[in-house]
């Protein structure tokens, strides 16, 4: 009989100690470094409000969290980098609705599916965008100028894009106002900024973020803002809706996926952390400095959302006539 305990008591304890060696399914969740691949350079509006929540999860967990930025093919490198990383929520991914919305209307084929490969965990912020040319090459000073100046001149204006967004807007403003301009494609919005500014193009719809620090410095003319009200970063810059085309509103937004198969309670947690950052009072003033709207989401809002726009991004890049590639 006393064998018989010692070996129950023995077998308990190597138990206990197998159990403690393997990961713990149920340790607090995050337990280690968390990193979020950008698929933007360093610089753009969704790099640097991923810094900013970053940085508040990281004091909120005590845990590093790193960003890495992985531009390129209007983000989907980056997506099919979290895509394929475990579903352990430590790697998560920041984009909007260029991979999992417009992308698949631009691309013949991608290397990730936006829904089977995912799983969605928060909307933060809806990104305006502005139009902004070159004061040297183009002489207008108002979107009523700028549109009569691109007419006179068929064929001679080129554009900067460096996301779909950024491209999407431009070909619907064309559209509606009659003018053409030829596309020049970025892989990053400070590279399309530098050659704006060298004057290698004409004009940019950049990312409100991107794009005011150019206008507050001087180097470029602000034409309109492209959300059908004026900014509270920039009301001193009409939009392009009250400028003749009330039909025009554009804006994209930011979001954050992990791999599909994360935990469901590590995703909820990760949801509450971001939107808990940016509805602080630091992230509401973080957001307004750069003209950005705060946009607090859910796993199945933000599910809903890229449902919707996949649609509405679908009709708009078929209107303007763009192929996929």
């Amino acid at each position: 009989m006393a064998l018989r305990k010692w070996k129950f008591f023995a077998a308990l304890i190597a138990a206990i100690g197998l159990l403690g060696s393997l990961p713990a399914r149920g340790q607090a969740w995050p337990a280690k470094p968390i990193k979020f691949v950008v698929g933007y350079a360093a610089g753009s509006a969704t790099d640097g409000t991923t810094r900013f929540f970053a940085d508040k999860i990281r004091e909120a967990t005590g845990q590093t969290v790193l960003v890495e930025n992985k531009p390129g093919a209007d983000a989907n490198l980056a997506a099919e980098m979290v895509a394929r990383a475990p579903a352990d929520g430590y790697t998560a991914f920041v984009a909007g609705n260029s991979t999992h919305a417009a992308n698949i209307h631009l691309y013949k084929t991608l290397n990730y599916d936006p829904y089977k490969d995912f799983a969605p965990v928060t909307t933060f912020a809806r990104v305006p965008y502005i139009l902004i040319a070159n004061p040297d090459k183009v002489p207008a000073r108002n979107l009523k100028d700028f549109i009569a100046f691109a007419k006179a001149n068929p064929g001679k204006l080129n554009y900067a894009s460096a996301a779909v967004a950024s491209r999407v807007s431009v070909e619907q403003l064309k559209l509606l106002a009659g003018f053409d301009a030829l596309n020049v494609n970025y892989k990053s919005s400070p590279q399309a900024m530098t050659d704006l500014l060298g004057g290698q193009v004409h004009f940019y719809i950049a990312d409100i973020a991107t794009g005011l620090t150019q206008v507050r410095a001087g180097r470029v003319v602000a034409l309109g803002v492209t959300l059908n009200q004026r900014l509270a970063a920039a009301p001193e810059i009409p939009t392009i809706a009250e400028s003749g085309f009330p039909e025009y509103d554009f804006f994209s937004w930011l979001a954050v996926w992990v791999p599909a198969a994360t935990p469901p309670e590590v995703v909820k947690t990760l949801s509450e952390l971001i939107n808990r950052a940016m509805e602080s009072e630091a992230g509401k003033e973080y957001l307004l400095r750069r003209g950005l709207l705060g946009y607090p989401g859910s796993p199945q809002a933000l599910l809903e959302l890229q449902t919707r726009d996949t649609e509405r991004w679908g009709r708009a890049i078929k209107a303007a006539g763009i192929q996929a590639q």
